[in-house]
């Protein structure tokens, strides 16, 4: 059968597919026509927009349960757990733009909560499920690598935990890939596109921000690009992993794993806008860190502000792709209930220096914003507001990563 695989095709690992599958037998029992080959293209009927719909609500629950198991469990105060459900920046890219990005991060948060339980072949397992989901939960592979390591590799009780691990994390691997044994090298090259370039549309990372200025693509061959942005990547992440390996604990998991996300975005090969939801998926757990709480005249804030500082710019870092989906209303609408209820939290902190960074801060992205909305681009730049969000997204990401990577030393 010719099923036109350039259309057709996935660019995700061997669970996507099944998922795919799963949903397609479903559909095709609720009506035929939305799954025909070839005639069901460009399917746009109200029934079906509202089955596709119902599958992301859905998957959804996998997302944020074990978001509010894991804040729950640091925290006594229903405050995080507000501000977790009016946080805009999954919602849009899952409901707005069409994925499900939350089924992957799902996995990974199930496998950050059995780690914490002690649950070690159980959350290797539930990792690797990510990883066959979407390929960038690799973002996240070192940390659970060395926090599993750290504890166990000197002593003999701890080697028997790592070969159960191993044997886990090998016969995950083997399940999820032995109906593609035959056709794995198409699978992985589709997985890991380096043909399609150092980096997609204007994104907020580092090599988006230099291109501005030295055209890095257009000087170096995709093999040294390649090489270039493997030992820069490394360079930035491993710090703070090496340190989880000698310090191992559920705090300092969690700064590793938003470092190592973070690092990823800012340095890797080939990063998409919204791949900035996986060091977010981590960081909103922070809502509830209380050394990182605001405090004037005694009054100690409700959440902690990096974590919704960083939040806010990673939904503004998204604007680009939103708007191109025809998002406006809903990114609006999604980002004034998450600085209301900001502004809520905070507002007896006005005085507070970070709190007034953070102001400023969203006050140049409100900027951006009317500067886009009334002034056009000239046209020897018709990207310039892309460029713009891209570099003042970019330079937010770089100072939130050396704080993150601070936090992780001094905590």
């Amino acid at each position: 059968i010719n099923a036109e695989y350039g259309y057709w095709g996935l660019d995700y690992p061997p669970l996507t597919a099944l998922h795919s599958h799963v949903l397609g037998h479903v559909a095709g029992h609720i009506n035929q026509s939305w799954v025909q080959l070839h005639k069901s293209r460009g399917q746009e009927s109200y029934e079906h927009k509202i089955f596709m719909r119902l599958t992301v609500l859905i998957s959804e629950i996998l997302h944020l349960t074990p978001l509010f198991l894991l804040l729950s469990s640091t925290s006594t105060s229903i405050y995080p757990l507000i501000l977790l459900s009016v946080t805009p920046s999954q919602a849009l890219i899952d409901h707005g733009h069409f994925q499900y990005n939350n089924i992957s991060l799902g996995l990974t948060l199930l496998a950050v909560l059995a780690l914490k339980k002690h649950r070690l072949c159980l959350g290797s397992a539930l990792f690797c499920l990510a990883i066959n989901y979407k390929q960038m939960s690799l973002y996240h592979a070192l940390p659970f690598f060395f926090f599993i390591l750290g504890p166990r590799y000197n002593s003999m009780a701890g080697f028997r935990e790592l070969v159960k691990v191993g044997v886990t994390v090998i016969a995950t691997f083997a399940l999820c890939w032995a109906p593609f044994a035959s056709t794995a090298g198409d699978v992985v090259t589709r997985m890991f596109p380096f043909n399609r370039g150092l980096f997609e549309d204007k994104v907020a990372n580092v090599w988006c921000s230099v291109s501005v200025v030295v055209k890095v693509k257009e000087l170096f061959s995709r093999v040294v690009l390649v090489r270039c942005a493997l030992f820069l990547t490394l360079v930035s992440v491993l710090p703070s992993q090496l340190l989880l390996f000698r310090e191992s604990s559920h705090s300092k998991f969690l700064l590793a794993l938003t470092n190592s996300a973070l690092g990823f975005f800012l340095c890797s090969f080939h990063v998409h806008e919204k791949t900035i939801l996986i060091p977010l998926a981590t960081i909103v757990l922070l809502y509830s860190d209380k050394r990182t709480h605001v405090q004037t005249n005694g009054h100690v804030g409700v959440v902690a502000l990096p974590a919704v500082w960083f939040t806010t710019i990673a939904t503004f870092s998204m604007w680009p792709l939103l708007l191109k989906d025809g998002l406006c209303i809903m990114y609006i609408a999604g980002m004034g209930l998450y600085l209301t209820t900001v502004y809520i939290f905070y507002k007896n902190h006005i005085r507070n220096k970070m709190l007034l960074l953070f102001i400023l801060s969203v006050a140049g992205c409100a900027a951006l914003h009317v500067l886009e909305l009334f002034v056009p681009p000239p046209n020897r730049y018709p990207h310039l507001y892309p460029t713009l969000n891209a570099l003042y997204s970019a330079g937010h990401f770089s100072l939130f990563f050396c704080y993150f990577n601070y936090r992780q030393i001094v905590d």
